[in-house]
Formats: structure tokens, sequence, C-alpha cells
């Protein structure tokens, strides 16, 4: 059986964050809760706010092979999110700048689509979006409290049902979907990798030793992350988010916990075993590349680990920085089982300075990338 890190430090909503609406419940079921993001037809169409916002966010570009695709970068955020930790992570995605069509200088916070998920918040991210030119759109529900998502409450699994909406809605648009949890930094552009692979669906995972350049129809039996995941906008992609979405509503409506992490590769590889790797295809990140907090503070070291083994967690000596290396190779850094949004915060901004310190400037170790008109 799969065991699953603990993804309720992995969302940047569900973290929690003092407030005068610390303590403040929902006031829905789960089945109801559920059931308002579907409609007799089935989930929700994409709005014309939406689809407007990727149209203009998208991101032409030349993949390793060839071909054109147009991506768009996508996260969800709560009221406690806007209020610095999304502020951070728009700023470090700023730095990691390349080359537009026109030659003028572009960056990927330009790329970002936010789907605000909670009432009243849509003018603290567009604040955001005025500073770093990303796009805000309203997804609220007047299900969700302005208050801290506790884990495991009702507001807490339906974050799940935002998150899985939110691909579908990009991936029905045609454009190529990395979707990004808000605790995180970035190091050098992830792209040119990602548009190296050949796989529908790229997640990250556990510190393992395994390849990520061949597609596969199951993913290695470990922990994934699904705070990074990158979606090609294929029939089988957009099926297999469909079935995620409906596997959470199911589970909802009889009275079970419909917890997002847990079901994401379940409910993909039920459909990539029906119809095989040549029509759903995976692979999970190298765990050394994207590392994350769940593995410790230096990520993952897989020097000399043997194909399909654990790797090792290297522990981060007081006061002095990870292993240049490891740190060296880093694409980004996720905050997950970090603690609440100010820790996340704090960790992210520390973990850039270090990488300024040990390693260089940010973006500096980037691959070019083909931006097309």
């Amino acid at each position: 059986m799969r065991s699953f890190c603990f993804a309720f430090l992995v969302v940047a909503a569900a973290s929690w964050w003092p407030s005068a609406y610390a303590d403040a419940p929902t006031n829905v079921s789960l089945p109801d809760l559920a059931n308002s993001f579907w409609v007799d037809s089935g989930l929700k169409m994409p709005s014309k706010e939406l689809v407007d916002a990727v149209n203009r966010a998208k991101l032409p570009v030349l993949d390793a092979f060839g071909h054109r695709r147009e991506i768009i970068l996508m996260s969800i955020g709560s009221e406690f999110a806007f209020q610095r930790l999304f502020d951070v992570f728009l700023s470090n995605l700023q730095n990691i700048t390349f080359p537009g069509a026109n030659g003028v200088q572009d960056n990927l916070a330009r790329h970002v689509v936010v789907n605000v998920m909670t009432p009243g918040s849509a003018e603290k991210c567009n604040v955001l979006a005025a500073k770093y030119s990303c796009y805000c759109v309203s997804f609220a529900n007047d299900a969700f409290t302005l208050g801290n998502f506790h884990v495991f409450s009702n507001d807490f699994y339906g974050i799940g049902f935002t998150k899985t909406a939110t691909i579908l809605d990009g991936l029905t648009l045609g454009v190529d979907v990395l979707f990004l949890d808000a605790d995180q930094v970035f190091f050098r552009n992830p792209l040119p990798y990602l548009l190296a692979r050949e796989a529908d669906i790229l997640v990250s995972g556990d510190c393992h030793n395994h390849g990520d350049a061949t597609p596969m129809e199951r993913l290695p039996p470990i922990n994934n992350n699904i705070g990074f995941v990158y979606f090609r906008p294929t029939a089988m992609t957009t099926r297999a988010i469909y079935n995620w979405a409906m596997w959470l509503r199911n589970i909802a409506r009889k009275g079970e916990k419909p917890w997002d992490q847990h079901t994401f590769a379940p409910a993909v590889e039920w459909v990539s075993s029906h119809v095989s790797v040549r029509h759903l295809s995976m692979a999970m990140l190298h765990s050394d590349l994207f590392p994350y907090f769940c593995m410790g503070p230096c990520g993952c070291d897989l020097r000399g680990v043997p194909y399909f083994h654990n790797g090792r967690l290297p522990a981060r000596p007081r006061g002095a920085d990870c292993d240049p290396d490891l740190m060296r190779e880093w694409y980004n850094y996720h905050m997950p089982c970090a603690g609440d949004m100010n820790v996340k915060s704090n960790l992210m901004e520390e973990y850039v300075r270090m990488y300024l310190r040990v390693t260089g400037p940010i973006n500096s170790r980037s691959a070019p990338m083909t931006v097309l008109s």
C-alpha cells in the first residue's frame, strides 16, 4: 500500500495563521460542499473571467521535440495566503526571467493564474496582480470560512475540489498546466526540464532513485506530492483529472473524507491502466532536483544510490548551509511539513538567501528556452 506525506502541510490555504477568524468553522456538510462544485451536467464550466486570464497568461514555447506548447502556471489561494505567502512566491517567480519572443525580458510570475477560493479575498489578490502582472480569478465558494482551514476540516477537504476544478479548467482550454502550491521558491526555470520530458503527467515525489525521462503507466510506489504537478492537455489527461474530481465527490457524498493527496495516484492510474501508456503516461520527477521539506532541510541525496532504492536525507548542521553540490542542482524547494504560513514564508526567504550564498544568483543556472510568438 502506498504511504503518503501529510499533504495538509503542503497546501498554502490549509496552513494555520492566527486571526480573529481562526476558529470559525465551515457551516456546510462535506456532501453539500462537494455538490457546490457541480451542476446537473457535471463539474462547472470555466468562467469567462478564467478563460480570459488563461488566454492572456499562456506562454507559447517550443519543447525539446520541436512541438509548440502553450503553458500556464496555476495556483489556488485562500484569505491567509494573500497576507504574505503569495507575495514571497510571486516575487521569487518574477526573478525567473527569460527572453520573450520579441526579445523583451519576461518572467514566470506573468504567466500565473490564481483561483481565489475564499469570498472577499479577490482584492488582496488583485493588489499582488498589479505588482507582479499575474492574473487573479474569483473562484470563491461561500461555504469556505475566512478563518483557518483546520487539518481534516471540511474546509481542508474542500481544497481538493478547488484544485481539481482549477486544473481541469486549464486543461479543457487546451493549455499545458503547471500546478503549484504557493509555499515554494524556484532557483532556476523548471520549464526547460519539463519540456524535455514526454510524459503527460509529471509529479514530484519522495527521495528515491528512479528515472523520469521514460513515460510510464504507473508512478513509482512511493509518496507523490501534488504541490508540483505538470499536465499536458491530452484527452486522457483531462479524463483522468475529471475522474479524480469524481472520486473526491463520491467519497464526500458517502460521508467519508475526500483527501486530494491520497486519491491522486490511484484515480489517475485507474485510467492509465485501462488505456495503456500509449494514451496516458506519467513520470515522477527526480527528487534530488525537485526537493521538498518533508524529506528534510537539505532535500535528497541520490549520489551512489542504486536504482529504485531510497536515497539519503542529509541533515543541515546548525548554522551551516546545505551541501553546495546538492543545492547546485535544485530547481525549487517546496515547504510542506514546515509549519504555518509565517514559518513557510520565512523558510522560503531563508532558502533563497542560502542559495545566493552557496550557488549564486537566482536563475543563473536556468537552461535556455525558446519562446514563440
